[in-house]
């Protein structure tokens, strides 16, 4: 008999789904578990679940709406189920990087499992570089996370370019979430508008080839323990340009540097460090350096302002964020210039 407490309503699918035998095999839990469960954050519901007597853990993840599956939530499933499962595969023989991997989904489409891991975020090493000047950590944390990306991109290319209407849409989408915050007045959100539809509107914006990307590369989604880096959290992955990861954690590290270091152009080494390194796994490690710095402006813009829609920053804080998110794409204007 499994034995179930915590943060699951009784007669529940969720409580139903955990007395499945092909999860507790997957898990490698024991006959007759005592499992714990732990209600934990995020875009749907998540949860920690501990196994009492062998204290086996492991994640699960439901993707149904008012606990009921449906087409969207099947497909949410299935395209962060499958982007682990890719990408656990890709980097499978690097012993310094680890994917949180999948262990099973249900027939139904509303839950899967995937493996526990445990480390310290990126976030952590970020503040600490901002606030104590300890870059030689951040460093290596970046140089490892560089080299994921780029073994993620480059093993996944495709032939195919990208389409500057996607990233428009979702710069305007962050824009206009960000201004009902106070980010911006509604003549600004404007300005911003016509600003973004130029920036896209470049020609060399459109020159990279799509990747499957992280989707999310926000710090909290790279831990670090035992000298490896773990990578969680794919529900957003796709085939877009891969600057699309680089770009936000350049955001990021912009964002920490402004809030934790007072100054925003603390970042810049270790922006600068993360494009260099990232490079480094192409064969011609100046040109992609070039190609994608150059493309950097637009998805750190995109990065600032999905930032400034967090309710919890003051108002003073998200303008200061819309405004370095219009700099950047003022930049692109100069990469522009004889194309």
């Amino acid at each position: 008999m499994t034995r179930i407490t915590g943060a699951v309503r009784k007669h529940s699918r969720l409580f139903r789904y955990l007395k499945n035998p092909k999860l507790r095999k997957a898990a490698h839990l024991p006959p007759h578990p005592e499992l714990h469960a732990y209600r934990l954050g995020g875009s749907h519901e998540v949860y920690l679940i501990r196994e009492g007597k062998s204290h086996k853990k492991f994640i699960l993840k439901s993707f149904l709406e008012r606990d009921t599956p449906t087409r969207k939530s099947a497909r949410h499933m299935a395209k962060e189920y499958g982007a682990l499962t890719r990408a656990h595969r890709i980097i499978d023989d690097r012993d310094w990087v680890r994917v949180a991997r999948p262990l099973c989904k249900s027939d139904a489409g509303d839950f899967f499992a995937e493996q526990y891991v445990a480390g310290t975020p990126l976030g952590d090493y970020m503040r600490e570089a901002m606030i104590r000047g300890r870059g030689g950590e951040l460093h290596e944390k970046l140089t490892m996370l560089a080299g994921f990306l780029g073994l993620l991109h480059k093993k996944t290319r495709r032939s195919s370019r990208i389409r500057a209407s996607g990233i428009r849409g979702e710069l305007k989408k962050h824009a206009r979430q960000a201004s009902l915050g106070g980010a911006f007045t509604p003549k600004e959100l404007e300005a911003m508008e016509r600003l973004i539809d130029e920036a896209c509107s470049y020609r060399f914006i459109d020159d990279a080839k799509r990747t499957l990307v992280h989707g999310d590369a926000n710090p909290s989604n790279f831990l670090f323990g035992r000298g490896r880096l773990y990578v969680l959290d794919m529900e957003r992955a796709g085939y877009r340009d891969p600057v699309y990861d680089l770009g936000m954690l350049a955001g990021e590290l912009f964002h920490y540097a402004m809030r934790y270091g007072g100054d925003p152009y603390k970042a810049d080494p270790f922006i600068g460090h993360l494009y260099w390194f990232y490079a480094g796994n192409f064969e011609d490690q100046w040109r992609t350096f070039i190609e994608t710095t150059r493309r950097n402006p637009l998805y750190m813009a995109n990065s600032l302002l999905r930032i400034a829609r967090h309710p919890f920053f003051s108002r003073k804080y998200k303008r200061r964020l819309a405004y370095h998110a219009g700099e950047c794409l003022k930049s692109l204007g100069r990469f522009n210039r004889g194309r």
